[in-house]
């Protein structure tokens, strides 16, 4: 007999509690009983349903890749042009609900775990490759292949770089100004003739 699959609503408090509690101590200074703590449970019920610290730090990723691929799906819903869809898939990295300090902190510490891990490290590759295919694929629909490549490159390093940014004590960068700076790189290298 397996064990019971975790709701909903109980592991969605567990992530809260990891992101919050990563953020207020720092990944190494975070634990299963602060973690505990913040999500009103037992040691037990996290040991239970995710084994230890590095489980959650990897389930608060999933989570949170979960989120940022809901909305992108949403926005491409709307999207039928080349650049509106590439507009969609770079909000989707922005929205409000994810582009914020404690989370941005959080993926620093991931990015930090993931090479030493190979669960965090397979989790980052295949988030990265799909964002780069993404942005590549319609791209593509604009430039030749190497162009789109090399524009994409950029995007993804430009976006990485302003989650790095937030993730800075006192930084101010609301969503709507990095989506913007994304934007405005975005239009430069659209309007650059093909070659």
């Amino acid at each position: 007999m397996g064990r019971k699959p975790i709701d909903a609503d109980r592991r969605q408090k567990i992530v809260d509690a990891t992101l919050k509690c990563i953020h207020q101590y720092g990944y190494q200074e975070t634990t299963v009983a602060r973690i505990c703590a913040e999500a009103g449970l037992s040691t037990g019920n996290i040991h239970y349903y995710f084994g230890g610290k590095q489980n959650l730090l990897e389930e608060a990723m999933r989570s949170l890749l979960r989120q940022i691929r809901s909305t992108m799906v949403t926005n491409l819903t709307t999207s039928a042009l080349p650049a509106d869809r590439i507009a969609a898939i770079l909000r989707s990295n922005f929205d409000p609900a994810v582009f914020r300090p404690e989370i941005c902190l959080t993926w620093l510490h991931f990015w930090a775990q993931a090479p030493h891990d190979p669960a965090l490290a397979r989790l980052e590759q295949i988030n990265r490759r799909r964002f780069k295919q993404n942005l590549v694929h319609e791209l593509k629909k604009l430039h030749p292949k190497e162009k789109a490549q090399t524009i994409a490159r950029g995007i993804v390093a430009l976006v990485d770089g302003l989650w790095i940014e937030l993730a800075q004590p006192q930084t101010q960068l609301s969503a709507d100004e990095a989506y913007d700076l994304t934007m405005d790189f975005l239009r430069d290298k659209l309007s650059a003739p093909p070659t």
